[in-house]
């Protein structure tokens, strides 16, 4: 039978491809865009409908002004601004204002509303038949031109740039928009990365004991098959704890910490009464110590039980990886002012200088000498217990001395 070789995750997964990340992008940039064009059409529409109504109101003011002026004049001498009048009465004498030649032609044509130019000049006229008088009254229209045209590049002026606030603005709240999906596919992403690296190295080391137990089972010896048993009762045991820290830091990343009241001191003890056996089993002893404060205030925090025996849980299991035998391991739990602090030392290894600025960097290990014990690191726990607790609003720290051990203190607000 086939035995699989031993990966050991000693890297970091490569990175996902960007193509999630990149439609989303595209589907911002094209809603925006969409949004921009709908926002624009309706914008012009609303300017067409304004010059529209303008011009109407225009039209009107210059019927009404030479229905007046058609209706009461007598002669064609100081007409209205921006008016001219001809005149022809029944003798069929015609006289005219000083610019009113235009309307000349008019008094033979039919009566209503007519136009009438010479040169650049351009007149909305009305004849009008009276008893007396056939009346030609004449209007500029280059003033009305001049309105107009300011009206649209006004319009025009106010169009471009609501355009343009619409882009800056859709785009804006686009982004904003798209920014949780962005945030949440990277989350995601970050979480299968996490776990396809963390589990690819268990799963062929559980897959290996559990050939190597096949292959054993036709021998008889019942000693070498319960040695196999065992490791991959162990290995399993180890692929569950790597799976309950993903899930742990995938809630913490989430933002879903609960909040409950937790007696962390309780949390710590209940930890190391759990932990003792295994240690007892290296030959190190695990010491609990719980100080209240001179007030006698409780050693509580909120957050969550769960997650905080996790932390515990990590920060422990660490240090029994570092510890000699005969060793000790000392658990304390303490309040300091608003904050609690729950520290665990160890007499052990160390840790390495170089290992200490990326000692919370997930996948990152103490090196291969960092441990006193042949283990496969996961490289996720101590990452997990800085989410965990900056999750709570609290911080871990590391102080180490190599060869002298190291000491970690997990601090949190106290309740």
């Amino acid at each position: 039978m086939r035995i699989w070789p031993r990966i050991v995750a000693g890297r970091a997964a490569p990175p996902a491809p960007a193509s999630d990340l990149t439609v989303v992008r595209r589907a911002g940039r094209i809603a925006a865009f969409q949004a921009s064009l709908a926002l624009a059409a309706v914008l012009l529409v609303v300017g067409a409908m304004v010059f529209a109504v303008d011009v109407r109101v225009q039209n009107r003011q210059i019927s009404t002004q030479l229905e007046q002026v058609a209706a009461t004049a007598d002669d064609v001498y100081d007409p209205p601004p921006g008016m001219e009048l001809v005149l022809r009465d029944d003798d069929g004498r015609v006289s005219t204002s000083a610019g009113g030649a235009p309307g000349v032609g008019l008094l033979s044509g039919p009566t209503g509303f007519a136009d009438a130019g010479s040169g650049d000049a351009t007149f909305r006229a009305l004849v009008v038949d009276r008893p007396e008088l056939r009346v030609v009254a004449m209007l500029d229209m280059a003033p009305y031109r001049a309105a107009r045209n300011r009206l649209l590049l006004s319009l025009a002026a106010a169009e471009l740039a609501g355009i343009l606030a619409s882009i800056a603005v859709v785009g804006l709240y686009t982004r904003r928009s798209v920014r949780p999906l962005m945030q949440a596919l990277a989350l995601q992403r970050r979480f299968v990365a996490d776990a396809s690296h963390e589990l690819r190295a268990p799963l062929t080391v559980l897959h290996t004991r559990a050939q190597m137990l096949a292959q054993r089972v036709g021998s008889g010896d019942r000693r070498e098959l319960q040695h196999d048993a065992d490791a991959v009762v162990a290995d399993t045991r180890a692929l569950g704890g790597v799976v309950e820290d993903l899930l742990a830091s995938a809630t913490m990343t989430a933002g879903g910490t609960p909040q409950e009241r937790v007696d962390i001191a309780a949390v710590a003890e209940a930890v190391r009464d759990s932990m003792a056996p295994y240690a007892e089993s290296l030959g190190i002893t695990i010491c609990f110590e719980s100080t209240e404060s001179d007030d006698g205030a409780p050693l509580e925090v909120m957050g969550s039980h769960t997650a905080l025996r996790r932390a515990l849980t990590s920060l422990i299991d660490n240090a029994l990886a570092h510890e000699d035998d005969g060793g000790t391991v000392d658990v304390r739990v303490r309040r300091d002012g608003a904050v609690v602090q729950v520290s665990v030392a160890d007499d052990g290894v160390g840790i390495d200088k170089a290992a200490m600025a990326t000692l919370f960097n997930r996948f990152a290990h103490g090196g291969p000498n960092s441990g006193r014990r042949p283990r496969e690191p996961h490289g996720i726990g101590l990452a997990l217990v800085r989410e965990i607790a900056q999750a709570h609003g609290g911080d871990i720290l590391v102080a180490s001395r190599p060869g002298r051990g190291a000491t970690f203190t997990l601090t949190l607000p106290a309740a």
